[in-house]
């Protein structure tokens, strides 16, 4: 019983590095395509107002999606801890 706990906190954990980096990479993306974003300030028209608001609806999004993950993450980690302390009980 012990050995298959272990492989499932294996498996926990992984996913747990595996959000890490799923983060990571979105908000290096994030800062990138708030670098584009920032070049656009000169552009002028209707076509420019269109382009922003439809960033700024991306950017909230991206800021939306990140705070899910991070929610997700901190669960997972809840979890971790608690099958790491049951496992120790038992």
């Amino acid at each position: 019983m012990n050995r298959e706990i272990l492989l499932e906190l294996d498996d926990l954990l992984l996913a747990e590095r595996e959000l890490t980096g799923l983060l990571a990479a979105i908000q290096a993306d994030e800062r990138e395509a708030r670098m584009l974003y920032a070049r656009l300030q000169d552009w002028k028209g209707q076509s420019a107002l269109l382009l922003r608001d439809e960033i700024e609806v991306f950017f909230t999004e991206i800021a939306r999606r990140i705070q899910d993950i991070e929610q997700q993450k901190r669960v997972l980690v809840q979890y971790v801890q608690e099958m790491k302390r049951v496992d120790g009980a038992s």
